[in-house]
Order: C-alpha cells, then sequence, then structure tokens
C-alpha cells in the first residue's frame, strides 16, 4: 500500500505536477519524524530507563548496613564464608547463618549472591548497594519490555512511561537502599524475564525459550516467594490475553507449575531437615499487631476492619508515596472497627477496583485496565493478611511487586487523557502536553526518592527521622535507642558524649514503654545500658522484667547471664547463657561468655568446646584463638595450644604478647634454648613487658647461663621493681651455681623478706 502513491507523479498533467510539489514537503517532514522516531528504539529507551533508575537511586552508593542487612550478610556465617559456603546456603533455611526459628523460608539465591559479593570484595556497602541499583535498573527495563510485549509493540509509549514512573516511584526506596531486599528484587528482575521469555515462546514457538522461561521462573522463586502470585496470573496471561495458541498456552502454564512443584519439593525437604517447617509458628504482636496480644485481645471485627485498612493504605501510598517508614508497628496503624472512616474508604475504592476489572474484562478479554488492575491486587493479595498474617502488618517492600500493576494503570491514565490516542506513535512522549504530566511526576517522585535514599543511611539517620512521622510507633522508639546505645556510643570517644548517648536512648525507651509496656526488647536495651553504667542491680531487674515476659528471649537470657559474669557469679551465670544458646544456637556471643565462665571455673574442655563453636561463627576472631590457646595452656596440652597460638602468630608476627606465650609452651616443655630466643624476640618489641622478661630469666636460668640470669632480672627491676620480686630467688640461686656464695646469701637474705620458706639448694 506505501508504494503505490509513489507511481502517481508520473502522470504528464502539469496541475498534476504542480499538485505535487506539496507532497514533497510533507514528506520531507515525514523523514524528519522518522528521525526522531528512530531514537526512541526499544534499546535506546531501555538504556534511558537503565540510566534514570541508577540516577535516582546512586546516592545509597554512600550508605552503610542498615536494619537486617544483619542478619543476611554483616553477621551471617554462612555469607562470610565466601564461595565455599554456596553449597550450604542452598541446601538449608534462609536464616540459619543467623539464626534458628522453627517458621523459616528457603530463599538461598540472594545469600548466595551476597557471599560472592563478599569473596570478591569483602564487606563492602557501597558495592551490596551497588549491585541492589544495578538489579533494581535490570527490574525497570525488564517491566518495560514485558509490557512492550504485552501491546505487541503497538503501545510503546504506555509500557514506557509505566516502567518509567516504576523507576523513580519513592516506595521502591526501602527494596533498593536495604541490601537485604536483594531477594525481592532478584525475584522481580528473574520473575519479569521469565514472562518475556514465555511471550517470546508463544510468539516464535521456539523451546528453549519455554525452558528458559522456566529456568528464570525458578530463580525468581528461589529468591522470594512473592512470585507464587504468577502461577494465578500466568494462565489468565496466555489464556486470555497472550492467546495466539492454546496449546504453547498449555506448554507455559505446565512448565510454570512444573518448577513451582519442585520449588514446593525442594523447600519442604530443606525445612523439614532442620524441623523449620512450622508454619503454625504464632506471628508475635510486636511485629503484626493483627496477632494480638494477651493484655491487648482484638475481635474479629477489629482485625478484618484493620487488614481492610492496611489494604487502603498500600493503594494510598501508590498515589501519594508520604510519609515511607522503615516499620509499621503497634501503634503506628491504630486498629479500626466497622465505625471507621478508612474502612469504609478503602473497602468501597477496592469494591469499585474490583467492579470496574470484571465489567471491562468481560466486555474485552484483552482489556489492559483488567490486566493493570488483576496484576496489583494478585501480588499485594499475599501480603494484605487475609490468607495468613505476615511477619508485618504493612511494609513497603511487600507493595514492590503490586506497584507494576498501578504503574500500567497510570500510564494508561495518561494515554487516555492526555495524549487521547491508542496507537500514538513513541515520540509523542516529547510532546508538551505528555511532559506536561511526566516531567512534573518524575521530578516529584525521583525527589522524594533521593531524599528518602538518604535518610536510609544508617539506622539512626533512619529512624530518628521516621520517628517523627510516626511518633506512635513503639519499635520505632526501640529501634532509635538501639542505635544510639549500640552504634553511636560505640563510634563515640569521648566520655561525656558516651554517657549523653545512653541518657538520651533511656528517654526513647522509656517513651516506647508509655506506649506500649509488654514489649520486652525496650526492657532488654534498658538493661544493657545499665549494665555499661555498671549499675547492676538495674541491670538485672530489667532483664529480668524483659524474661518475664518474653522467657525465650535469648538476647535477655544471655545478657543477664553477662551481667553475673560481670559480678564474678560464674556458676548463676552459665545456666543463662545455655537458655540462650538453646533458643538460639547460632547466637554466638552466649558461646564467648559461657567459655570465660567455664575458664574462671577452670573447666578448661567445656571453655575449649564453647571457643570451637564460637570460631564456627568468626574463624578470623584472633582473640578467640588466644583464649583457645590459653585454656589448653592450662590444660598442659601444650602441642594443641601452640597450634592456636601460631595461627594468631602468622597474621600477627610481630605480637608480643603471642610470641611470649609460645616461648612459655617451650619453657614448660623444657626447650630451653628455643624458649630463650622467642622471649628475646618478645622484650625486644616490647621493652616494657615485664612477664617476658620474668619468662627470659627463668629460661637462662634452666638453661645454666646464669649470668645472663642475673643482668634480666636486674633489668626487670628496673623496669617494675613490685613484679620483679618473684623473680629475685633466681639471682640467689644463679650466683650459687657460679660458685659466688656472698653475692647467694646476700640475695637470699632479700628474698626471705618476701618468701618465707625460699633458701638455697
Amino acid at each position: 500500500m506505501a508504494n503505490k502513491p509513489n507511481k502517481r507523479p508520473n502522470t504528464p498533467q502539469p496541475q498534476a505536477a504542480a499538485a505535487a510539489v506539496k507532497p514533497v514537503v510533507r514528506n520531507t517532514n515525514s523523514d524528519k519524524t522518522a528521525i526522531d522516531t528512530g531514537l526512541f528504539t526499544v534499546r535506546n529507551l531501555c538504556i534511558a530507563l537503565g540510566v534514570i533508575s541508577v540516577l535516582v537511586y546512586f546516592n545509597t552508593i554512600w550508605n552503610g548496613f542498615v536494619m537486617d542487612d544483619v542478619m543476611v550478610l554483616k553477621e551471617n556465617r554462612m555469607v562470610l564464608q565466601g564461595m565455599s559456603a554456596v553449597p550450604e546456603l542452598l541446601s538449608t533455611p534462609h536464616m540459619r547463618g543467623y539464626l534458628i526459628i522453627p517458621n523459616d523460608l528457603y530463599r538461598p539465591l540472594s545469600l548466595v549472591m551476597f557471599a560472592i559479593e563478599y569473596q570478591l570484595f569483602g564487606l563492602s556497602p557501597a558495592m551490596h548497594h551497588f549491585f541492589n541499583v544495578l538489579t533494581f535498573a535490570g527490574c525497570s527495563i525488564m517491566l518495560f519490555q514485558f509490557f512492550n510485549k504485552f501491546f505487541d509493540g503497538k503501545r510503546m509509549a504506555v509500557a514506557f512511561i509505566a516502567a518509567l514512573i516504576f523507576a523513580v516511584h519513592p516506595i521502591h526506596t526501602e527494596v533498593v537502599a536495604n541490601i537485604k531486599s536483594r531477594d525481592e528484587l532478584m525475584c522481580f528482575f528473574f520473575g519479569i524475564w521469565s514472562l518475556n521469555l514465555y511471550m517470546n515462546y508463544m510468539k516464535d514457538g521456539k523451546m528453549l525459550q519455554l525452558i528458559l522461561g522456566m529456568l528464570m521462573f525458578y530463580l525468581s522463586i528461589i529468591s522470594k516467594e512473592t512470585v507464587i502470585a504468577f502461577v494465578g496470573l500466568i494462565p489468565i496471561l496466555f489464556f486470555f490475553y497472550k492467546n495466539d495458541n492454546k496449546t504453547r498456552a498449555m506448554y507455559i502454564t505446565g512448565a510454570t507449575l512444573m518448577a513451582f512443584a519442585v520449588f514446593m519439593g525442594i523447600r519442604s525437604s530443606v525445612l523439614n531437615a532442620y524441623d523449620a517447617n512450622n508454619p503454625a509458628a504464632a506471628v508475635e504482636f510486636i511485629d503484626n499487631a493483627l496477632s494480638g496480644a494477651p493484655d491487648m485481645p482484638l475481635t474479629a471485627i477489629q482485625v478484618f476492619a484493620t487488614k481492610v485498612v492496611v489494604m487502603g493504605i498500600y493503594l494510598k501510598l501508590m498515589f501519594l508515596p508520604y510519609p515511607l517508614l522503615s516499620t509499621y508497628s503497634y501503634n503506628s496503624i491504630p486498629f479500626a472497627d466497622l465505625a471507621s472512616i478508612g474502612f469504609w474508604v478503602s473497602l468501597l475504592v477496592y469494591g469499585a477496583m474490583i467492579y470496574f476489572m470484571v465489567t471491562r474484562f468481560l466486555k474485552d478479554k484483552k482489556d489492559p485496565w483488567a490486566f493493570g488492575i488483576l496484576f496489583y491486587l494478585a501480588t499485594i493479595f499475599l501480603f494484605s493478611n487475609f490468607p495468613f498474617l505476615m511477619g508485618a502488618e504493612l511494609a513497603e517492600r511487600f507493595a514492590f511487586f503490586a506497584s507494576a500493576g498501578i504503574c500500567l494503570l497510570m500510564a494508561l491514565a495518561i494515554e487516555h487523557w492526555i495524549i487521547k490516542a491508542t496507537n500514538a506513535d513513541i515520540s509523542i512522549i516529547k510532546s508538551t502536553k505528555v511532559l506536561a504530566i511526566l516531567a512534573p511526576l518524575c521530578l516529584i517522585f525521583g525527589g522524594l526518592t533521593i531524599a528518602r535514599n538518604a535518610e536510609w543511611k544508617d539506622n539512626l539517620t533512619l529512624y530518628k527521622a521516621d520517628i517523627l512521622r510516626s511518633p506512635n510507633d513503639v519499635r520505632l522508639y526501640h529501634n532509635v535507642a538501639a542505635a544510639l546505645a549500640e552504634e553511636l556510643y560505640e563510634s563515640e570517644t569521648d566520655t561525656l558524649k558516651k554517657i549523653q548517648i545512653d541518657d538520651e536512648a533511656i528517654t526513647y525507651l522509656r517513651k516506647g514503654i508509655d506506649i506500649y509496656k509488654s514489649y520486652s526488647g525496650l526492657y532488654v536495651e534498658m538493661a544493657r545500658i545499665y549494665d555499661r553504667k555498671k549499675q547492676y542491680d538495674s541491670a538485672i531487674k530489667y532483664n529480668k522484667l524483659a524474661l518475664n515476659l518474653n522467657p525465650i528471649d535469648f538476647t535477655a537470657n544471655n545478657n543477664l547471664g553477662s551481667v553475673m559474669l560481670t559480678a564474678g557469679r560464674y556458676r548463676e551465670a552459665i545456666p543463662y547463657f545455655l537458655l540462650a544458646m538453646q533458643y538460639n544456637p547460632n547466637f554466638k556471643y552466649a558461646y564467648l561468655n559461657i567459655a570465660r565462665c567455664y575458664n574462671q571455673l577452670q573447666q578448661y574442655d567445656s571453655a575449649v568446646i564453647n571457643y570451637k563453636k564460637l570460631l564456627e561463627f568468626e574463624p578470623q576472631n584472633l582473640d578467640v584463638y588466644q583464649e583457645t590457646g590459653t585454656a589448653y595452656f592450662m590444660m598442659a596440652k601444650y602441642d594443641s595450644a601452640e597450634y592456636y597460638y601460631k595461627v594468631i602468630l602468622k597474621q600477627k608476627p610481630d605480637d608480643a604478647n603471642t610470641i611470649n606465650n609460645i616461648g612459655a609452651i617451650l619453657l614448660n616443655t623444657k626447650r630451653y634454648g628455643e624458649a630463650v630466643e622467642y622471649f628475646k624476640k618478645a622484650v625486644a618489641l616490647n621493652p616494657s613487658y615485664i612477664n617476658a622478661y620474668s619468662n627470659l630469666a627463668r629460661s637462662y636460668y634452666f638453661s645454666g647461663q646464669y649470668q645472663a640470669t642475673i643482668e634480666t632480672i636486674n633489668k626487670e627491676i628496673q623496669i617494675d621493681q613490685q613484679k620483679a620480686i618473684n623473680d629475685i630467688p633466681y639471682i640467689a640461686l644463679s650466683y650459687q651455681k657460679m660458685g659466688n656464695m656472698v653475692e647467694a646469701k646476700k640475695y637470699e637474705a632479700i628474698s626471705k623478706q618476701y618468701f618465707s620458706n625460699f633458701r638455697l639448694e
């Protein structure tokens, strides 16, 4: 059809030839448009989305570890083993490297990625944040490609606008700025990639596309379970919207179900093997207030109404993403009932959405508005608390998938009311009327995103920003206090400021208690601060209050034992450490504390067992090697002691204390000549090291170097006469061995002043 008009100008009539002048001008304009349109290729639009995604989240690169980053990365014993731990990560429950819980999950892929990053870059927050940003950019690109294929490339403007809004939307800040949420990013990335591959298969019929789509779906589901919603969405997508071939639609559905079945089989096997598959385990009130509490029971109507209100908040945040919070604990969302306005508004809005979706779908089985609403509802329903209570009443990360559906609806609205055409060329996005909407929207959303990213800098910055917006959230008061007392306090060097930090933390904790007095975590943190202040009675009091509320609180048990350890009540402390280890076998501090108790009680075998357990978590902790070696030394197991000391010496070849300890082993095993060399090196490294001088003097004496013995002890006396008293008898004995009885008697007399039983041999 496009070639026919090109033949008509061959007509020789002058009028026709003159009339042909105008089309020449129009063709010139058309060519210019074609050149402009050529800039808006799928490839270039993907690059643009990637760049925009990186730009709005680039300032997260300077952020540190925040919130649950500790559990999945910073202190996860498996991840910190690097790539060697990959097989273990693939065959153990999600949290096994940090703690043991009865209702664990199977999400190994993000942990595997963290382990690889740790192997390559160490504990570098910047690199881990960089890979989060990179993965998010991939999510935006994948989403654009999916929407573009959904519309068969005919409504590329809608596809791009939807993906652009997704890229800048502030509700995604928790997922991208929190390293831990890599699981959500990878789940989305691989999940949408699977849809793209399935669409390719539906069009081309290549079996490799189907297999790769199934593989991407599996990678998505072992990242996080959110993509389970696709098990229901995929049949609708390929039997109604992209239904060119029913047989291929059946294969796609079957492949998805097969991947899901494989995941469920492996998941059950892994969790059952570790007794971590207990879905009946109670959700704690402080995590999700909808679970109720003994002192705050809820009626079924209150629970239902509050769930509906929570769904309304999710929808509100899609269009008005402020305020954003790191936690929505009690009492940030007040309990609702049938008289609550929020309940009725939310119920009516969702009812209208569902009615709109159903009526449009019944009218047109390929209606994109219906699909956008369906995508949103299907992916948010998993987190609605209706099928089961979530680990949080509400969380912005739960809305990550669902936001894609809303972004599609926003793009369709712009197309319908601003562009006013369903087949507009992609170049329409640069038109004034579209930019008048997109530019302010992107500037506002992008600005909010960048500002929120900065608040994710560290725990204290985040929680202090959030508590101003949610002053009734009890967990935020605990979180601010913990960030002050555990992080800011450790980084502060000024003693007066440290005291002020502790006092400020206590103020936040007391405010938290005013909101909800049954939150045991508040008392645990209070006890920790009083322990540091050496107010041990108060520390014991608050730890016991915490245990009265939550007897299985492993931190409270450990901390109560720690107070008793400090007070020298070793036997009383041990049962509390044992309870801490029972409730959380991965709680490494309990192993260190109980080992030190056993050391003090001279039960060195038990001390060694617990030191070794701690080394499983911290294989590079040289202090633990030191204490383990000393425990073996006290048992006269010198070979084992020497092994642990030499591990330290390999890392710290000039450590005078370790050199002295190895020398002590040689001294006790009568290898005096070798011992002398070690002690000489120790005092050379630390000329005031009194113990090394003492050991050197004795090594000289037992190796028959009596003059060197006398000279060494005299140096020792010059350094610290009081500590050198114990070695004065060796001067007397050395003079005796040398036949100088006058000096021998002289030092014998001096020695008798301090040692009544001393006499020359």
